[in-house]
């Protein structure tokens, strides 16, 4: 009894000093026009007399402040002022309306009722040009379409179900704009899915600018898109549909992913599987236009230097660099490669240039291993569904990456190779095998580091360079006529004056 005495003097206190702060400190009007506006208060009642008390006011900033991420201090400190006057949406933070309760992490407001949604930009800025506004609103859209099994495409004339303007000051729709920064745009949910970006900003393309004045339009218009399709503010500070003003915009969130789910999956099997992942991505890796050169650009396939290769779905999958091409078997090329690999591999992070290697599991999901001890998981479909570490297969916190991953057909165990020692995992079991790691010589006349190691039609077969080996899992060696040059034996290259050298081991 005495100590919840002593929390009851305490609770009260620390409310008291806030009140009194708040009195003898009261908002700006500006200030409450803010907190009005974007759900933290509510409106005038009709009473003339009628004047909001300094316990709501105090209330009213703590919840703001909670909103934004700061400490809820429930007065007008320094970082509580310098958010009224930070870049956002204009679109309102919290429905306080009985038809709203904010049962999720995420705001939904209402999803379109079809899958296939067009968009027309109606106008560029006086900054920025239409046609570059076009390019990054389709990235943009693309970036949200897999979360929402969602296509879309662009019309040049009449109306689009989603309209991107820019205009300034009061354009109509009854929220007005307010001159150069503080709200740089805002949008409305579906049916009506237009899209307003205020002409009076300084808008640019490059998130990297170290210019306050400048606006990156890609940035907001990702956040305005979760709104054109039915996405409301959220309160995680990572996320995209964070209402304040952040760049660059790389990737969404899992918050605003489940918001996605919710609104077009929830009676579908499509959902992400795990909820601890902070982020997925589809944002290709640009936000400025590239030049042709660089647009057209790849490797060449026959120059034999391949960043992993692995059998997946049965097919031969070749990674180097941001691409990947697809075999069906030796020699025989599915059509439509190569292509990036980020668009292959739904979800997988904006900022990932290189594939370290990759498996196939038992149940047929995809492992991509990245550079560091990072991993990401995709189902049978190349869909994202979730993040994880080298700790999840018990490999010891030491080893900064893998070189390589495969799937035995000789034991069902998964084989995770890192330079000169492997160790070997139990999948059904879900544990490391007793006495790994061990040395890589134990895999007789195979040099490493390997590149990847992959089982085709029944046989195992090591890469490294420009080289392959036959691997003989009774005799637990390579083959003794191998190594032979990948590229002429795999992929149909020209031989070359210098095949002879690929033809002899240089390794350990």
């Amino acid at each position: 009894m005495y100590l919840k005495c002593v929390l009851c003097v305490i609770y009260f206190s620390v409310v008291t000093s806030r009140t009194i702060y708040v009195e003898l400190n009261p908002p700006s009007t500006e200030q409450l026009s803010f907190l009005k506006k974007y759900g933290y208060l509510p409106e005038e009642q009709g009473d003339a007399d009628f004047a909001y008390t300094p316990q709501s006011l105090s209330e009213a900033l703590r919840k703001m402040q909670a909103f934004a991420g700061l400490p809820e201090t429930g007065a007008l400190d320094d970082d509580t002022k310098k958010l009224f006057r930070t870049k956002r949406c204009g679109v309102k933070d919290i429905d306080s309306s009985p038809s709203s309760p904010r049962s999720k992490r995420y705001i939904l407001q209402q999803a379109w009722d079809k899958k296939h949604i067009t968009y027309r930009v109606v106008n560029g800025s006086s900054t920025l040009g239409k046609s570059r506004v076009e390019q990054l609103m389709e990235v943009g859209l693309e970036m949200w379409a897999p979360h929402g099994a969602l296509s879309f495409s662009r019309v040049d004339s009449g109306r689009g179900d989603i309209q991107v303007t820019f205009v300034g000051g009061d354009h109509g729709d009854g929220f007005p704009f307010d001159g150069p920064g503080r709200v740089v745009a805002h949008a409305f949910p579906p049916p009506h899915g237009a899209m307003h970006f205020d002409d009076d900003e300084l808008w640019g393309d490059n998130p990297e600018e170290d210019e306050e004045d400048v606006t990156d339009f890609f940035a907001v218009a990702v956040h305005e898109i979760g709104h054109a399709l039915g996405m409301s503010h959220s309160n995680v500070k990572a996320s995209v549909m964070y209402p304040y003003y952040q760049v660059p915009v790389e990737r969404l969130h899992m918050d605003d992913i489940l918001g996605m789910q919710e609104l077009y999956l929830k009676d579908q099997e499509e959902l992400v599987e795990s909820t601890e992942s902070p982020a997925v991505s589809l944002v290709p890796r640009f936000t400025k236009a590239a030049s042709e050169e660089e647009e057209n650009y790849m490797p060449d396939l026959c120059m034999t230097n391949y960043d992993t290769l692995q059998v997946i779905h049965g097919k031969i999958f070749v990674f180097e660099e941001e691409w990947v091409w697809v075999l069906r078997d030796r020699n025989e090329m599915e059509d439509g490669y190569p292509q990036r690999f980020h668009d292959v591999f739904r979800g997988l992070p904006s900022h990932v240039s290189i594939i370290k290697t990759i498996y196939e599991k038992q149940n047929g999901n995809i492992i991509i291993f990245l550079l560091g001890r990072a991993y990401w998981e995709f189902d049978t479909s190349f869909r994202a569904i979730k993040e994880g570490t080298l700790s999840d297969y018990s490999i010891p916190e030491e080893v900064s990456e893998l070189t390589t991953v495969f799937l035995s057909n000789y034991n069902n165990k998964t084989y995770l190779i890192e330079d000169e020692r492997y160790w070997r995992y139990d999948e059904r079991a879900g544990g490391m095998d007793r006495g790994f790691p061990k040395e890589m010589s134990m895999w007789r006349l195979v040099p490493y580091p390997v590149d990847a190691a992959i089982i085709w039609q029944g046989d195992t077969y090591f890469f490294q360079g420009p080289r392959f080996w036959r691997f003989d899992n009774e005799l637990v060696q390579a083959h003794e006529y191998y190594p032979l040059p990948t590229a002429q034996v795999w992929f149909h290259c020209q031989s070359t004056a210098d095949m002879d050298r690929y033809i002899t081991n240089d390794g350990p």
